[in-house]
């Protein structure tokens, strides 16, 4: 099985002014500082551009400079809402008759560090209906999930697989032009993303979408369940994948993640976690309770087949193993026991083995054989899980292949 990590870090833009004529500057084509100066001092606008009347944008701004007098306490932490022109502070000359200069530094991120989450929220998995999505990296993962990314989780989506909002909202932000990525730091600023404002305040991050693989727009309202994008691997990502977290800003401009609880197809709210698989559920849908993918236990005649093709043969030649394939929806401990029994006879194989905690799926290569019994034949294997029968599988043994 192939691993895919992948790692994103949101990078809160830091700008620089030195004293002159009426003049901006924008920091990645969003958030902009505009100061109109006169003969007595500065006035300091920001503005986010980009923005939708919804969008809140939190900013930290600081000056430093010289015979000049702030009208506000700095540092100076504040919200922006929507897209207007909106003056923070001035900057008063003290002695008109003697050098002046300042300088702004500012830092910002998208959202209101003032909101808070509602832990009792439940999200939709955000992709397709019908689809089985193993949890490649879940939350505090070691490999990048660590920092402001802890409460992060990567979906094992494959390029193109659509994405779907996974609770209602607003679009604040898009990318999709972007179509380069791998497991460097150069990487780090290239990935497609989706930016949705709930309810609350929080902002849904949807990353690493594939070259315009975007579906929605700035100001779109979207519901659970809306197709939005489609997965890639632009950024800091080394394969396709989803990389999806819910955060809001801290006041000193750091991206706080927050825990999530979503419906799956065996609970009306969890907490998923690594090595996990999933498919969406209708809330009146009844849960399912097993711990297998049992339409995806197979016998294999080979491991490269099972890893590359699958398996969909139902007949073996006589003294090949075979190999039992079992996915596990949950990594646990597991106690498996695989009867194989030669229809019409008293011929029974069993094979019993535990599983380890960390292990997503499990496998079992096993050959038949009886000096004294013909193996060419008919058989039934039946998959049991700590003494629940999973699912039985006819097959045949043949004396050429």
């Amino acid at each position: 099985m192939r691993f895919s990590f992948f790692i994103l870090f949101l990078v809160c833009p830091i700008g620089f002014l030195i004293a002159k004529e009426h003049s901006e500057f924008c920091s990645m084509e969003r958030l902009c500082v505009i100061y109109v100066q006169d003969k007595t001092g500065v006035d300091i606008y920001f503005q986010n551009k980009i923005a939708i009347d919804e969008t809140y944008t939190t900013i930290s701004v600081n000056a430093t400079s010289t015979n000049m007098k702030s009208s506000l306490k700095l540092p100076l932490v504040t919200v922006l809402k929507g897209p207007k022109r909106k003056k923070l502070f001035r900057l008063k000359v003290n002695k008109p008759n003697k050098r002046w200069v300042y300088q702004i530094k500012y830092k910002w991120i998208l959202g209101n560090y003032s909101v808070s989450h509602d832990p009792k929220t439940v999200y939709d998995l955000p992709f397709e209906k019908g689809m089985k999505v193993r949890i490649y990296q879940g939350y505090k993962g070691i490999k990048s999930h660590q920092g402001d990314n802890r409460y992060s989780i990567d979906f094992g989506l494959k390029e193109g697989d659509l994405i779907t909002a996974a609770r209602d909202g607003i679009v604040i932000d898009t990318e999709q032009k972007n179509n380069e990525g791998g497991f460097e730091m150069k990487y780090i600023h290239s990935a497609n993303y989706i930016k949705i404002l709930h309810e609350d305040g929080t902002i849904g991050q949807y990353a690493h979408l594939r070259y315009m693989g975007v579906l929605v727009k700035r100001g779109q309202r979207v519901a659970a369940g809306t197709p939005i994008g489609y997965a890639g691997s632009t950024g800091f990502s080394d394969g396709p994948h989803l990389h999806f977290e819910v955060y809001k800003p801290t006041p000193n401009l750091r991206k706080k993640t927050i825990p999530t609880l979503f419906r799956t197809e065996s609970s009306e709210g969890e907490l998923v976690s690594e090595g996990q698989l999933h498919w969406r559920r209708d809330p009146n849908a009844p849960m399912v309770k097993i711990v297998s993918d049992i339409e995806e236990i197979q016998i294999c005649e080979s491991i490269q087949n099972l890893e590359r093709l699958g398996c969909n043969g139902t007949s073996f030649a006589k003294g090949s193993p075979l190999y039992f394939y079992i996915p596990l929806l949950k990594p646990s401990r597991y106690k498996i026991q695989i009867s194989v029994r030669k229809n019409g006879t008293s011929i029974l194989k069993l094979y019993n083995w535990e599983t380890n905690p960390e292990w997503w799926d499990t496998y079992l290569d096993v050959q038949l054989e009886d000096p004294s019994e013909s193996m060419e034949g008919d058989w039934t294997a039946t998959i049991s899980i700590d003494g629940i029968v999973q699912k039985e599988i006819e097959f045949q043994v043949t004396s050429v292949k």
